[in-house]
Formats: structure tokens, C-alpha cells, sequence
């Protein structure tokens, strides 16, 4: 019921768009949406209340700042921003609502967060439907269903909050040695077996060409598994998901799959292709280990990629071969079901926007995020900046430098791609990265990533009460872990994944099925 009335919502305001000319050019926009349509108050103020998210303009912002005063000239909104604390957001924004101290628009995880516990029920936000329905068509048809059905962002089928998004749908990707691969006459590996005789040959070769030939491995790790493991989504598994199997919805680190999964993490670690203390390397030091040339590839995210990989800039870290070094993004192998995946589908989703219930006139901030989403000005602001200081226009082309002086110090490039920008993490908007060197290998790159993303059922999932009663049973918890470690070096057999998986449902994994099967069962 919850997902039908969402998508009716959806399905109106995308034809309302429609036959009303959504999208039209940016002076008919901004009229609009200029908070003074369809009985909207004539005060275009608006308050803000965020987090500085560590950004180092942000930090240090001062009153009459230029970004703010050219948003509110291009959107025809007052805006005024109050930046909090990043660390320590979560306890200053519970005070704030303890004092009753918010603004206009307020960050916050989700309207499910523990800062605000109960804050739907008790009637603290206003409920957006209505509102996004006449005032948010560029809203609701930019922003995909999967956020907007996020039990972060509505509740029994009513809208609550607004979606401030990643940007991208994944951005987990391989990243391997192509010069290595060249000079080893290899083409980029497709299955399994293709990754295996790449290893094999780093294994035996001195690629790094110091003269010995047995400090690379074919692929590095370290201590957080998680991020730095390539290779479980090629049994279409991942241990941190759910999928349903004959009625029950069931972990992925329990499944057969995961079993075999663990059978080809032993087969690297007993032919020496990945290095041997994984469980305890730092990522300082796994770092340190490719730039000396010890690794042959490795789990990455496409944003790693320009800072620390690209043509640019990989001569600069790399100590080892620094003129000859190149990095393919690329999949993981094929598995044995024809699976391939890195990452899983999430609700792409950063942060979410709440209104008050206590605010007068909702509908003009509706407007101005409408306008912000749906708007040519918005778009070159949140990308570029300001036209004639962080960029220009020239023959009708935009010149756009990251690293001009004027967008890099104090990283002020952040305060109009992040800061400021109600929509999304503006570095993943392809306004943003087809300006970047080597643009259209990094495009191509996160389209990669969306690609492999793992679909599961376990999407929108709440944390189980069963899992907070006993943390050693979750997902990643200390008994996967445990037991990934042990069999992966040797110290268990395989054998032993049965018994952890005996052992793991006595210890409430029973339970925990149970309790997430009647969650699947409720939500769908």
C-alpha cells in the first residue's frame, strides 16, 4: 500500500509537469518559481540548518558571502544558511529540537532518525505530498522512486522529507595494474580463470621491475574486508544484504554461495596472490603498498580514481615506476552463475531535507528546491559557480578549472557543488565530471558501477532489533568475520562455514530471519 500511494503521487505530478511545460526555459523558471505563484507569501525567506560536512569553506563562511548572494539573485530567494558542527551534528540538532530552535529547512538522516525519535508521529514535520504535488514537478520526476519510498523519506505512504542525493548509484569499482597487464601481452580480464592467470603471472614476474620478483601480489587488501574485497559479488553475494529465498528473507553471508565465495578467497591466499596480513594491514599502509608497486589491483571507488590513479596525478604518489604506471577501471570476474557484481543498489540518498510543521509558508521553499532541480542557471551554479569568477562562457562553451586558484583555495569549489546545493553531492554530477581530465574515462567509470551494483531485498531494511540485541550475529559482524579470516588463511577448513552457519542461527540468526522475513512481508 505504502509504495502505491508514492508512485501516485509520482504518476500525477509527472503529468501535471507535463501538460503544464515543466522544464521550460530558465527566465519562465524562475518566475515560476519565485514564491509569489499560486497564493505563495511575497517573503521569500528562507532559513537553512546544516552541517558544515567538514567542508573548509563552509567552515570559515562570513556574513554577505559572494555564493549565498548570487544563489539568492539567481533563484529570487533570501536564503540564509546556519552551517553546525559535522562531528557532532547529530547532538546539536537533537537540542534544536528539544528547544524548538530550527529553521525553515532543516538536515537531517531521515525522518526515521533516532535525533528526532518519533518526530512523524507527534506531527513535528510537515507532510510534503500535497505541497510536492502543485508546487514540485521537477522534484519529484528528477528525484527516483527509490528515494522517495526510502523510510527515511516517507512513512504509510505519506511524503515527509526530501531527498538530498549521492549523485551516483554506486561507485564501486576494480581498479588493475593495465600497464602490467600489457607488458604480460594480457588483455583486461573477464572471468575468473582470466584473473587467476593474471595473478599467477604477477606472482612469478617482477613487475615492479626492482629486482624481486616476489613482493607484488595480484590483488591487496587490508583490514576493513569490506571496502577491500573484490571478489563476493562474483557469486552473487555480498554479506551485507538479504535476498528472499523459498519465502524467508535470508542473509547472504549464510548462503551456499558465500560458502564458495570463501573456497576462492583461500585458493589467493594459499598461491600467494593477495597479501598475507590483510586482517591486520592499516589502509595507510595497504596505501603505501601500491604506490611502492606491490599491487596488481585492487577494490576502489571511481572517485579515487582522478586524485590518485589518473595520468595526472598517479606520477605524483606513486614512488615505484611513476612514469610508466596506468590504472583500467574494470568489473569484477565473472563468477560460476554468470554473476558480477561490486557494491550493492542503495536508495542513493545523503541526507534529507525536512520542513517544520511550525513553518507559515512551506510552499516557497517547495518552489525554491523546484527551481533549484529544474533550472539552467541552477545547474551551471551548482556545477561551475559564478559565470566570470569560477568560470566563463566562451563561444557559447563554459571554461571551468578546478584547479584555478579561484575554485581550489580553501577548497571553495565545495561551498557551490556541496555546501550550498540543496540537490546532491554535486562532485558526481556529469556537468561536474565531463570537465574533468580524463572526463569520459571517469563517466564511463561510475556508468560501470551502476551497472554491477548488486540488486537484493533487502533494500530500506531498518536495523533489527535482534541484531541490536546480540552485534557479534549482523551482517559483517565479529562471527562472519571471524570465520571469513579462519578458513581465507587456513586456520579452519571450509567445513567450518556449516558450522558457523549451525551456530549463528542458534544464537538468534533464527530469529533474526524471522523478524526480517515479517518486515519484507509488511513493507512489500
Amino acid at each position: 500500500m505504502r509504495k502505491t500511494l508514492v508512485f501516485a503521487i509520482l504518476a500525477t505530478v509527472v503529468f501535471a509537469g507535463c501538460s503544464q511545460g515543466a522544464g521550460s526555459g530558465p527566465k519562465e523558471n524562475r518566475e515560476a518559481n519565485s514564491g509569489k505563484q499560486d497564493g505563495a507569501s511575497g517573503d521569500t525567506s528562507i532559513s537553512v540548518l546544516l552541517s558544515h560536512a567538514e567542508a573548509e569553506y563552509a567552515k570559515t563562511v562570513e556574513p554577505g558571502d559572494k555564493y549565498i548572494k548570487k544563489l539568492n539573485e539567481l533563484s529570487g530567494f533570501n536564503l540564509s544558511f546556519e552551517f553546525l558542527g559535522h562531528a557532532d551534528y547529530d547532538q546539536q540538532l537533537s537540542l534544536r529540537f528539544a528547544s524548538g530552535e530550527l529553521a525553515d529547512l532543516v538536515r537531517t538522516s531521515g525522518i526515521n532518525s533516532t535525533v528526532h525519535e518519533g518526530a512523524v508521529e507527534q506531527g513535528i514535520f510537515k507532510e510534503l505530498g500535497p505541497l510536492l504535488e502543485q508546487y514540485g514537478s521537477n522534484l519529484m520526476s528528477k528525484i527516483p522512486a527509490t528515494a522517495w519510498n526510502s523510510p527515511r523519506v516517507s512513512k504509510d505512504g505519506k511524503i515527509y522529507g526530501i531527498p538530498v542525493l549521492v549523485g551516483t548509484a554506486n561507485d564501486r569499482i576494480g581498479l588493475i595494474r593495465k600497464d602490467w597487464l600489457d607488458t604480460l601481452g594480457m588483455g583486461t580480464p573477464e572471468t575468473m580463470e582470466d584473473w587467476l592467470a593474471y595473478f599467477e603471472a604477477v606472482k612469478k614476474e617482477d613487475m615492479n621491475g626492482n629486482g624481486d620478483p616476489d613482493d607484488e601480489y595480484g590483488v591487496t587488501m587490508f583490514e576493513g574486508i569490506g571496502w577491500s574485497s573484490m571478489f563476493f559479488g562474483s557469486f552473487g553475494v555480498d554479506p551485507g544484504v538479504w535476498h528472499m529465498e523459498d519465502g524467508k528473507l535470508v542473509p547472504d553471508m549464510i548462503s551456499p554461495k558465500m560458502k564458495e565465495a570463501f573456497a576462492f578467497f583461500r585458493k589467493l591466499y594459499e598461491n600467494g596472490y593477495v597479501n598475507r596480513d590483510l586482517f591486520t594491514k592499516k589502509e595507510s599502509d595497504f596505501r603505501a603498498d601500491i604506490y611502492n608497486g606491490k599491487s596488481g589491483s585492487l577494490a576502489a571507488a571511481v572517485y579515487q580514481y582522478l586524485p590518485d590513479f589518473s595520468e595526472a596525478n598517479a606520477p605524483k604518489r606513486f614512488v615505484n615506476q611513476p612514469d610508466q604506471v596506468e590504472y583500467e577501471m574494470v568489473a569484477p570476474p565473472v563468477g560460476p552463475y554468470g554473476d558480477r557484481s561490486m557494491g550493492v543498489v542503495g536508495d542513493g540518498i545523503y541526507f534529507v531535507w525536512v520542513i517544520p510543521e511550525t513553518v507559515k509558508n512551506p510552499e516557497k521553499i517547495i518552489s525554491y528546491l523546484n527551481w533549484a532541480w529544474g533550472n539552467e542557471e541552477a545547474d551551471n551554479f551548482f556545477a561551475y559557480g559564478i559565470e566570470g569568477e569560477n568560470y566563463t562562457v566562451e563561444n557559447g562553451e563554459i571554461r571551468y578549472d578546478s584547479s584555478a586558484p579561484i575554485n581550489s583555495d580553501k577548497n571553495a569549489f565545495q561551498m557551490y557543488q556541496l555546501s550550498v546545493n540543496p540537490r546532491e553531492i554535486g562532485f558526481n554530477n556529469e556537468l561536474v565530471l565531463k570537465m574533468l581530465p580524463e572526463s569520459e574515462k571517469i563517466i564511463s567509470g561510475y556508468k560501470l558501477s551502476a551497472e554491477i551494483a548488486l540488486e537484493h531485498d533487502s533494500l530500506y531494511m531498518p536495523a533489527l532489533e535482534t541484531f541490536k540485541m546480540n552485534p557479534e550475529i549482523s551482517t559483517w559482524g565479529s562471527m562472519f568475520v571471524e570465520v571469513f579470516a579462519n578458513v581465507m588463511t587456513g586456520k579452519a577448513p571450509l567445513d567450518s562455514f556449516d558450522t558457523f552457519v549451525e551456530d549463528w542461527k542458534k544464537r538468534g540468526g533464527d530469529k533474526a530471519i524471522e523478524e526480517a522475513t515479517a518486515w519484507y512481508n509488511e513493507f512489500h
